[in-house]
């Protein structure tokens, strides 16, 4: 289960979609999946820029999934299937998020060396093919670059996966708009309250899911690491540990902020939907 309160058009930038005109015009669909749930949250779209997007109706949906799968249970399809017959050729702006155990992140360092398409691709293919080689899928690869002389973003999820899914969205003539890890949601949002609050563009952003954390960190403006790390319910403890050690090895890393989400989605309220909050450095915390 995703742990997280959407806020359409804020975790999910508006102009990031591939249907743009739907985005700015349309109700927002929301497909959430994860290994054990699909969620689906349907919001009606806000108009003016001092109200917010308010929810239509949340569905959750239990499929018998493993948090150690690298594709969702085959159960998803015709789940998916049955909550999109209702929709077909209803105009809506469609936003998938897949749980972050689908998708594979990493932080390449610069290379100067590499000038071509072909070569930078190759690259990218073969930072994934080392730091995964056992999973096994073919990956469709998204990249961040952080400009001249800074590391790389890379994002992958599973072409299988991602076939699938057009192939289910085409069928009831309901076509994606955006298509994203979770994480992405997180990171979205903590850079909007960087950017409101007039704070510098760095931090420990956090992405949490039942069974798993993806952090990652962005230092003076660029992604310097990220990593996912599989929790239980002593999830503040793992992170305590996990960032004190990075912290260990980075001094420079010690005193950002720690961003993550405040409230579960699946508490989110008909009204309204709550923000994304900065709290204070856990890993200082929890050296006290």
């Amino acid at each position: 289960m995703l742990l997280h309160s959407p806020d359409p058009s804020v975790d999910c930038r508006l102009a990031d979609s591939r249907r743009w005109w739907q985005a700015w015009t349309a109700p927002e669909l929301r497909l959430v999946i994860t290994c054990d749930a699909l969620e689906v949250f349907q919001f009606q779209r806000a108009w003016w820029s001092s109200s917010r997007p308010q929810i239509i109706s949340h569905q959750r949906h239990a499929l018998p999934g493993n948090a150690h799968d690298i594709l969702p249970p085959d159960a998803l399809w015709s789940t998916l299937s049955d909550v999109l017959a209702p929709l077909v050729d209803q105009r809506w702006h469609v936003v998938v998020v897949l749980s972050n155990q689908y998708a594979r992140w990493l932080v390449l360092p610069w290379q100067a060396e590499i000038r071509s398409q072909a070569d930078l691709a190759a690259y990218y293919r073969h930072g994934l093919q080392q730091a995964f080689a056992s999973d096994g899928q073919d990956w469709q690869i998204q990249a961040q670059p952080g400009g001249y002389g800074q590391p790389t973003l890379l994002n992958a999820l599973p072409v299988a996966l991602m076939q699938q899914l057009q192939t289910v969205l085409a069928t009831h003539r309901l076509l994606p708009g955006i298509i994203t890890p979770a994480w992405t949601l997180a990171a979205n949002l903590a850079l909007q309250v960087m950017r409101q609050q007039g704070l510098p563009a760095e931090g420990w952003i956090v992405c949490r899911e039942t069974g798993s954390l993806t952090v990652a960190c962005l230092l003076q403006g660029y992604w310097q690491h990220i990593r996912q790390v599989p929790v239980d319910s002593q999830w503040q403890q793992t992170l305590h540990q996990l960032l004190l050690r990075e912290q260990a090895i980075h001094p420079a890393r010690a005193d950002l902020p720690v961003f993550l989400p405040q409230t579960p989605a699946s508490s989110v309220r008909q009204q309204s939907v709550p923000l994304f909050v900065e709290v204070a450095a856990l890993a200082r915390q929890g050296s006290h």
